[in-house]
């Protein structure tokens, strides 16, 4: 009781603490706008599927914004839930498997695993995943119906669940009196995911997903990417302990810590082979069965374990306090750092954007005209002004001028302009027509402008 309520606070300090320190990213905005939109009117249930994603993260999200907190905020709080259900699987699992002592470590080492720690702080469908996968294969050595409603929630968070969903069937299926109660849970599964159908957009959850893959083809280079990806959170001492537990599990033929194994590595080669665009994020779910995995083979050299596993949580703890004091210098992987710090995907400004239009008299129609149309902005200003009658925010692509004309008629109008966008890929070639209100740089050097327009 104790140990759980040490573990539950280290939890919640690692996920809250300074939960609004990663400026909102590009697919943050986008989530939580339409998560905006499926509360505001159930026409638009199925919204997400317009980009061919499935939107389990965005109806969860949709009931919780209703609440009127911070829209940021309730986003990523939902991400934290997710990863504490995923420490509660990882533990019962591990436990169902081999023991209590065990399960402990795997659980107590999955509360501070920084590729955990870092997407548990993040409105990303990700955390979800996770964790529904984890479940996933806890229900499958006991498996019922419950089963095909978790594969659901999985495909209906990702469609990469599939290949999960397969490898987690491989326990249920060793048993032949399972089955029958097996085909159950995957036409249970699969009649739930066929609901999308309801959607005209249902085909674009394949030929997006198609975006993402090519035919078969092995890289060295794209072997060492990935394999540093998980050294950067995993860390290295960690990759080794995992590499020397699996080859033990082979001696010693332990046949659970190899079909855990087969959850690692099979989704790893074939990111590694069909993947074409791959971010660190995909590798994700592969981190709850790395750690019960390593956890296991700690717990094999008795009181060595202790000193090791003592030493990889050290480990971990450094990397976690940069990820939750100052993410920028985590010596994250440079696909990361460019997403959430360096690129136009990062939303340095926005908030204090946000805070300046609220302080504009009342009475006054105000337009934000931003460049793009989706993503960062103008999702990530509109997210915050989600009906509002007053302030309007406008994504306007990326014209060839730096007013467009509704702009100008806006200011016939007698409401005031204003212009987001940033200095690299936007017109300023009018400049003359612009007062610079505040600029905000970013790692790198890229910055985003804020203007009023005269």
């Amino acid at each position: 009781m104790l140990l759980g309520a040490i573990a539950l606070i280290v939890f919640l300090l690692l996920r809250l603490v300074n939960l609004d320190l990663i400026p909102v990213f590009a697919d943050e905005a986008i989530y939580i706008r339409w998560a905006q939109l499926i509360g505001s009117d159930w026409h638009n249930f199925f919204i997400p599927l317009s980009d061919g994603k499935t939107p389990l993260f965005m109806w969860l999200l949709a009931p919780l914004l209703k609440f009127g907190a911070d829209p940021l905020l309730t986003g990523r709080l939902l991400s934290v839930a997710a990863g504490l259900g995923t420490v509660i699987g990882i533990y019962l699992l591990t436990k169902k498997l081999f023991d209590r002592q065990t399960a402990i470590w795997a659980a107590g080492l999955s509360v501070i695993q920084p590729f955990l720690v870092f997407y548990d702080r993040l409105s990303l469908v990700d955390s979800w995943l996770t964790a529904l996968i984890v479940w996933s294969v806890y229900l499958s050595l006991n498996p019922s119906l419950w089963l095909g409603l978790f594969w659901a929630g999985a495909l209906l968070t990702k469609p990469s669940a599939g290949l999960f969903i397969a490898l987690s069937a491989v326990w249920p299926a060793l048993k032949r009196k399972n089955w029958l109660v097996l085909v159950k849970a995957a036409f249970l599964a699969f009649g739930i995911f066929n609901f999308q159908r309801l959607s005209s957009a249902f085909h674009l959850i394949a030929s997006r997903s198609g975006d993402y893959l090519q035919p078969p083809h092995f890289s060295l280079d794209s072997l060492w990417l990935f394999t540093t990806w998980l050294a950067a959170y995993f860390s290295w001492t960690g990759l080794i302990i995992f590499a020397a537990a699996f080859l033990w599990a082979i001696y010693r033929r332990e046949k659970k810590i190899l079909i855990l194994s087969s959850l690692v590595l099979i989704p790893f080669l074939v990111t590694l082979f069909i993947g074409k665009i791959v971010y660190p994020r995909y590798l994700l779910p592969l981190i709850p069965f790395m750690t019960i995995i390593v956890a296991w083979g700690l717990r094999q050299i008795k009181r060595w374990g202790l000193v090791a596993i003592m030493f990889l949580a050290l480990i971990w703890l450094i990397k976690d306090y940069h990820l939750v004091v100052l993410p920028q210098k985590a010596n994250l992987p440079s696909a990361e750092t460019v997403q959430y710090f360096e690129s136009w995907s990062a939303g340095y400004g926005l908030k204090e954007i946000r805070d300046y239009l609220r302080t504009l008299p009342e009475g006054q129609k105000v337009i934000v005209a931003t460049e793009g149309s989706f993503g960062t902005l103008p999702d990530g200003l509109s997210i915050y002004f989600f009906g509002d009658a007053r302030i309007e925010i406008r994504g306007v692509g990326f014209p060839k001028t730096t007013l467009t004309e509704a702009m100008t008629v806006a200011l016939t109008e007698g409401k005031r302009v204003f212009l987001v966008a940033n200095w690299n890929r936007y017109n300023f070639s009018d400049a003359g027509r612009l007062t610079l209100i505040a600029e905000y740089p970013r790692l790198g050097g890229e910055k985003l402008m804020f203007y009023e327009v005269r």
